[in-house]
């Protein structure tokens, strides 16, 4: 039996019937979105220590962009000069 075949017969179905297919598939798809959405967010910190290795981790970026921003300017300014 072919999907083609199953959909004819779901057509075929008397209305109230194939009304309550309906909501049950629509039932089941929300709930599978539902259940997706409600899934934890495993990109989330943890551990306080974790949060404060992340946080050391950023403030040591911004200090390296930093004097890379400023060594840059410096061999500018020297080859300028």
């Amino acid at each position: 039996m072919t999907i083609r075949e199953r959909i004819e017969d779901v057509g075929d179905l008397p209305p109230a019937l194939a009304a309550v297919l309906a909501i049950v598939v629509i039932a089941l798809l929300a709930g599978v979105v539902w259940g997706l959405l409600r899934l934890p967010d495993h990109t989330g910190l943890r551990s306080p220590e974790a949060r404060e290795r992340a946080r050391r981790r950023e403030e040591s970026r911004k200090r390296q962009r930093e004097l890379r921003r400023r060594r840059e300017a410096l061999q500018r300014k020297k080859g300028r000069g």
